[in-house]
């Protein structure tokens, strides 16, 4: 009897072993409908004032206005700004690299037209001789409430009442070379 129950529990085992290892599995469904594209995200925005072409391009700081435009500074170094027709500016402080979007409200003020800048961002270099005039350049531009374009000349008004003024490079007067003598 003992035999005939090893018997069985063996075959029972045999019979388990050889149903699970000539199973097939089914073949997959193949799918032909074509994917489901995720949906679309239409972004909605007020529409901001295209940015004048007067304004675009490229500047150099000659003056700084401060204490309500009453002191008057020049900067120890370039400054520079590139005006973007894509709604961004960016440039160089006189040491460290800086962006950030603006946007040109379209608003007529005393001091121009109106404008919005920051916020910016910047690099983080130290350079001692330079930090004070970026960081004091950097402020006014953030606080940017209006500009006006005089053809090569450019102003930035900041609520503060600070001013920074600009000159396109090309009409920046650069002093003559002397001449090598032959």
């Amino acid at each position: 009897m003992r035999k005939l129950l090893v018997l069985m529990v063996f075959l029972v085992i045999a019979a388990i072993m050889i149903t699970g290892c000539t199973s097939t599995k089914p073949a997959p469904l193949l799918v032909t409908s074509p994917p489901t594209l995720p949906p679309t995200v239409v972004v909605t925005t007020a529409a901001t004032p295209a940015v004048p072409a007067q304004l675009a391009g490229n500047w150099i700081v000659t003056k700084m206005g401060i204490q309500d435009g009453t002191a008057v500074t020049t900067p120890t170094t370039q400054i520079t700004l590139t005006v973007l027709t894509d709604g961004t500016l960016n440039g160089n402080g006189g040491c460290n690299n800086y962006n950030g979007p603006f946007t040109v409200t379209g608003v007529t003020t005393p001091k121009g037209k109106g404008i919005s800048i920051g916020p910016l961002v910047s690099t983080k270099k130290y350079c001692m001789e330079y930090a004070n005039q970026e960081t004091m350049y950097l402020n006014i531009l953030q606080k940017a409430m209006a500009y006006n374009v005089d053809g090569v000349q450019l102003s930035i008004t900041a609520t503060t009442g600070d001013v920074l003024m600009y000159q396109r490079p090309a009409s920046l007067v650069t002093p003559a070379q002397n001449p090598h003598p032959a």
